[in-house]
């Protein structure tokens, strides 16, 4: 164990980690570091789930590996600046140089040992003698990094989320520890994984002018050296470093002053509270996410999580706490909550559920310095740590008990749903849709992967026949009078696109004709837990309308209620 110790202090730079009253805790911290890789090898074994959006990312890594260029559009334009963050396809991409098709599994298993390094670097945090917190709520940290559901699932359904916990992890331990070196690699890996990490390296950067303002001559060139070199490729490759992503959410998505009455207060606390409490930080409680389309939360009264709520307000005490007491090495922790609370709820239209769990854990972080404070207003130390060590045991065991329900859940939604629903779609369009035509959608990955085709998909992520539509059309910006406007020649809707979100689907029914239906089998619906929250169980193909058609076309085809 010394060894190790040891080890891990000279090659990570962790402070503490060999100390002797720090012994136990190392062997919890083993212990939760093979917790977390074994859960992991589990989920990706039993579920083999490959989440929606990866597939958009990996499609680059592998049109690169094949010769067409790092792009996701059709041989013989322009490159694409597709994807978001720039690991989430140059990990891949060295999978899909070994063998094409294995981008998206290298990354998954990156996700093991990183999810490994984000134990260490969560028990190094809690151990670090400027923080020091109890050893339950140490306990605390690493069992919900190591077995939450969707701490487990995007890095296992091949997103680069594992990283971005990893890197944000790492930056802000090398942060309070004061060590410019590694923290300077972290600064630039982070710009790497997350490019709205670019708020997190001011904060740093600040923190550092006031605290150790010298270092920032060490910080700063090696954070440029890790990261400029992406910015001079992307300058160079696709014209520009704004990925088209960002442009296209931009545009395609309403934002926080144009949907909420700025003069209504109470309409403006309604939306703040919702988004906290029902979007943002629900995932402190065990929920499930999976569906894509909602959230199911456990033991939930109303909309939210008791647990996640209480937890919430736990944060807000120790945020109380960290300020009254100018507790300036919590400060990094306190600055990241509060500028990414105000980032996601007021300047992101939607904040898609796998970017959460990087900011839950340090969310996390604070609510552990909340009950730390709460639990020091009783006298005895030993009622204390007896009070903390129920407290984290009954914690992790809420979300350790929903496991076997939610692993199973999405073994059932890859195989009866994106197997058997999404990706035969895909292959119907691969071989019926010519080289000069287009579907049009709102999902873009299982269709762009497996159709290999030209997609106008919503808001245009990797089209730019979209973007210049909505920069063109600003009043008109969603799915339908997008989809009216360009006229693909096929189409690839919901059912409850059609019959539920459309203003109006006659010019639909005058413009085209079903041709294919792919639905989740009734027999199987049945046995699919929480599935009112997945709008993936139906949809249909529709073909644009000819004159040279041979007719009658089928109408049986069409979706009941429309």
């Amino acid at each position: 164990m010394n060894r190790v110790a040891l080890g891990l202090k000279h090659t990570l730079a962790l402070e503490a980690i060999d100390a002797a009253e720090n012994r136990r805790m190392l062997r919890w911290g083993l212990f939760f570091i093979v917790l977390a890789v074994v859960l992991r090898l589990i989920f990706w074994i039993y579920t083999q789930r490959y989440w929606e959006d990866a597939l958009i990312t990996c499609l680059h890594s592998e049109n690169c590996a094949r010769g067409l260029g790092l792009t996701h559009v059709r041989p013989g334009e322009p490159p694409l600046h597709g994807f978001t963050s720039p690991l989430s396809v140059l990990v891949p991409l060295i999978g899909d140089l070994i063998h094409v098709g294995f981008g998206m599994d290298f990354l998954k298993l990156m996700s093991l040992p990183a999810a490994a390094l984000t134990v260490l670097y969560v028990l190094a945090f809690g151990i670090h003698p400027r923080i020091q917190l109890p050893p339950a709520l140490t306990v605390l940290a690493m069992g919900y990094v190591a077995l939450e559901h969707h701490q487990i699932l995007w890095g296992m359904a091949g997103m680069e989320t594992q990283l971005s916990i990893l890197i944000l992890l790492m930056s802000l331990y090398y942060t309070v520890a004061c060590k410019s070196i590694p923290l300077g690699i972290s600064l630039g890996l982070c710009m790497l994984v997350r490019p709205d990490y670019g708020f997190w390296t001011l904060i740093v950067g600040g923190y550092a002018l006031f605290k150790a303002p010298r270092q920032l001559l060490r910080i700063v060139p090696i954070a440029l050296a890790v990261y400029l070199p992406w910015i001079v490729f992307t300058t160079w490759y696709y014209g520009s470093p704004v990925p088209n992503t960002i442009i296209a959410k931009g545009l395609g998505y309403a934002k926080f002053w144009e949907t909420v009455d700025l003069t209504n207060l109470i309409a403006v606390k309604q939306y703040v509270s919702m988004v906290l409490t029902e979007r943002l930080c629900v995932m402190l409680g065990p929920t499930f996410h999976g569906h894509g389309g909602g959230v199911h939360i456990f033991w939930n009264i109303g909309p939210g999580s008791p647990i996640a709520n209480l937890m919430l307000f736990f944060a807000l005490l120790g945020g109380i706490v960290v300020a009254w007491r100018r507790q300036w090495t919590w400060w990094p922790v306190l600055l990241f909550v509060g500028v990414y609370t105000l980032y996601y709820v007021f300047l992101v239209p939607f904040v898609s559920p796998w970017y959460r769990p990087p900011y839950i854990e340090v969310l996390l972080l604070l609510s552990l310095r909340g009950i730390q404070a709460a639990g020091a207003l009783l006298p005895s130390s030993a009622w204390r740590n007896r009070l903390w060590a129920i407290a984290a045991a009954s914690y992790l065991l809420l979300f350790a008990s929903v496991l076997p329900l939610t692993f199973h859940t999405e073994r059932q939604i890859q195989r009866d749903i994106e197997n058997a629903v999404r990706k035969p779609a895909g292959l119907y369009l691969a071989q019926h849709m010519k080289e000069d035509e287009a579907v049009g959608c709102e999902p873009l990955g299982y269709i762009g992967y497996y159709s290999q085709g030209n997609v106008y998909d919503w808001p245009g992520l990797n089209s730019r026949t979209v973007v210049a539509w909505s920069k063109a059309h600003p009043e008109k910006r969603c799915l339908e009078e997008m989809l009216k406007g360009l006229r693909p020649e096929y189409l690839f809707l919901r059912d409850i696109e059609i019959t539920n979100m459309f203003q109006n689907a006659d010019w639909v029914k005058e413009a085209y004709h079903p041709v294919a239906v792919f639905q989740l089998a009734p027999e199987k619906a049945k046995k699919i837990r929480w599935l009112r929250q997945n709008i993936d169980q139906s949809f249909r193909i529709y073909k644009k309308n000819h004159p040279e058609d041979a007719l009658p076309y089928d109408d049986t085809l069409w979706p009941p209620g429309i």
